[in-house]
C-alpha cells in the first residue's frame, strides 16, 4: 500500500525569494522593474526585502549580469 502524500499548505509549497549577489553592477534596473518595490539600495549595494518579494523572478530576468538569484 502506498503512503499518502502530505497535503500542500497554500503559500508555503514553493515560497522562496531572490537575493542580489556580489556580481551586481549597481545599474538599478531591478529596483525600477520590481512590481512590489522589494528592492532597496543600502550599504552601497542592492538588497531584496524578503517579506515583500513575491518570487516573480522579474529581477533575475531583467538583470544584465545575472546577479539576482533565487534562495
Amino acid at each position: 500500500m502506498r503512503e499518502k502524500a502530505k497535503p500542500i499548505v497554500k503559500g508555503i509549497e514553493d515560497k522562496f525569494f531572490y537575493y542580489i549577489t556580489d556580481n551586481c553592477i549597481k545599474c538599478g534596473l531591478c529596483t525600477e522593474k520590481c512590481p512590489k518595490g522589494a528592492i532597496e539600495f543600502t550599504d552601497d549595494r542592492y538588497h531584496i526585502i524578503e517579506e515583500k518579494c513575491i518570487d516573480c523572478g522579474t529581477c533575475s530576468y531583467i538583470c544584465p549580469v545575472g546577479a539576482a538569484k533565487p534562495v
